[in-house]
């Protein structure tokens, strides 16, 4: 009896809506009898599997496109093309050939080997640039973030080298060292590529300086063996990888829970109805979107709270600035991440929202230079300097280590307009809604 009677229920075509798994939670601007809505439930009557089709078509597209710039953006960050634009600075504080050796051999007393870093810049593989300091300039220059490797030639640099002549016997090897600076907190990545097609590099030019004194006798077996010595100096040092991994991931992470908060809060907010389908309630409104925006921030407060303790409970972890500054920038980060879904929730249907949710995620995490900086990268990627993400990368990355203070009133700005503008439009939309739900539920109940 149960199967005739279930059989000979008619059968319905399978709309848009019933593919959502709340069919009553349109947009509050949805209108059924709107002629866009009409003109779909009669293609849905003629091609039953059109939206299915599409999500077919579209998500593999997306996936194909996302793992194309991701992927092929980080493929070969060491070609010509993309090393060309790392900036490297020599500051050459070499006082050249003073010393009558010079003379005695037959060196021009203007010869500054320092100089001959400048020669480096015509090879396509970064940029150099040769200028006049000492060491402190030199630091400057990496703390500032100027460039990412910085050499420091000292004073006794040409004559240091003449003395590993063979011709001058009334002298021992004597060691050549260049002082060599970085951060490896600006972008650990990054910064390791760079060394090494530094050092490939320089070795190029010891052999053409080697080269260029054979008519002088050449150079002692010692020196020859040793090279010059480039000692290194990261003023920063990224001591635990997890840690600087941490500086990407922790903002995944809570952009996720920025996606779940919402989509909870709007799809699940008993609070809602409370007050809005209660006829002598004054300030429903008010009160429902108070409640909705005190729920929102204490669940990223406890998402803040749990992903700020990961690292803690990791091994060690090195912060410049107090446990609480990391606290209170992630929560501050989520507020951004809050008026963005928010506001994407009251405009699409629950399928529409999660695709252009986890699409703007993820162009934010490939654009945000969390594992190899921009430098590195096709100038597509420049376009995540104005999203929240870029932002909160660098700002961490001064609080867990002091890199890059300069960028932090910039870091804060971009992110709290980012939270102003749309928490604002979230919280208009969400009016908006509540004020349809509000009306229709008034004139259900206007006669009792």
């Amino acid at each position: 009896m149960l199967e005739r009677d279930v059989s000979s229920v008619p059968s319905e075509m399978v709309s848009y809506d019933k593919v959502d798994p709340l069919p009553t939670e349109n947009p509050f601007y949805f209108n059924e009898d709107s002629k866009i809505n009409q003109f779909v439930q009669k293609a849905e009557k003629k091609f039953p599997f059109v939206h299915m089709s599409i999500f077919l078509l579209i998500i593999p597209l997306m996936a194909f496109l996302m793992a194309m710039f991701y992927i092929g953006g980080i493929w070969e960050p060491t070609a010509k093309d993309k090393l060309n634009n790392l900036k490297y600075i020599i500051v050459n504080e070499d006082e050249g050939c003073v010393s009558p050796i010079c003379q005695a051999i037959g060196l021009n007393s203007n010869l500054n080997i320092g100089n001959s870093y400048a020669e480096l810049n015509s090879q396509g593989y970064g940029q150099f640039e040769v200028i006049t300091g000492d060491e402190a300039k030199a630091i400057d220059l990496i703390d500032k973030q100027d460039c990412w490797i910085s050499l420091h030639i000292p004073k006794s640099f040409t004559s240091d080298i003449i003395s590993n002549l063979k011709a001058i016997n009334a002298t021992k090897y004597k060691d050549v060292t260049v002082d060599q600076y970085y951060s490896e907190a600006r972008s650990y990545t990054t910064v390791n590529f760079a060394k090494k097609t530094l050092s490939k590099l320089t070795r190029g030019l010891f052999l053409k300086l080697v080269e260029n004194f054979e008519d002088k006798g050449g150079f002692k077996p010692e020196f020859l063996f040793n090279s010059i010595i480039y000692k290194e100096n990261s003023l920063r040092t990224v001591e635990e990888y997890g840690q600087y991994f941490c500086t990407f991931v922790s903002f995944i992470l809570l952009w996720i829970g920025t996606i779940a908060t919402a989509l909870i809060t709007h799809f699940v907010f008993p609070l809602e109805n409370h007050w809005i389908e209660k006829k002598d309630v004054n300030h429903a409104i008010a009160k429902t979107i108070s409640a909705k925006a005190l729920t929102c921030g204490i669940i990223m407060f406890v998402i803040s709270l749990i992903i700020s303790i990961i690292p803690l409970c990791c091994g060690n972890v090195r912060m410049d600035k107090s446990y609480a500054a990391v606290l209170f920038f992630f929560f501050f980060f989520s507020l951004s991440g809050l008026g963005v879904n928010n506001l994407l929730v009251h405009l699409f249907h629950f399928i529409n929202f999660y695709l252009v949710a986890c699409a703007f995620m993820i162009l934010q995490f490939i654009t945000c230079g969390g594992v190899i900086h921009r430098d590195l990268q096709f100038g597509f990627f420049k376009i995540g300097k104005a999203f929240p993400m870029f932002s909160a990368v660098r700002e961490i990355k001064y609080i867990y280590w002091g890199e890059g203070k300069h960028h932090q009133a910039g870091n804060i700005l971009i992110i709290l307009g980012w939270a102003v503008v749309f928490l604002a439009a979230s919280f208009y939309l969400y009016y908006l809604e509540l004020k349809v739900k509000r009306a229709k539920y008034l004139k259900r109940n206007s006669k009792n």
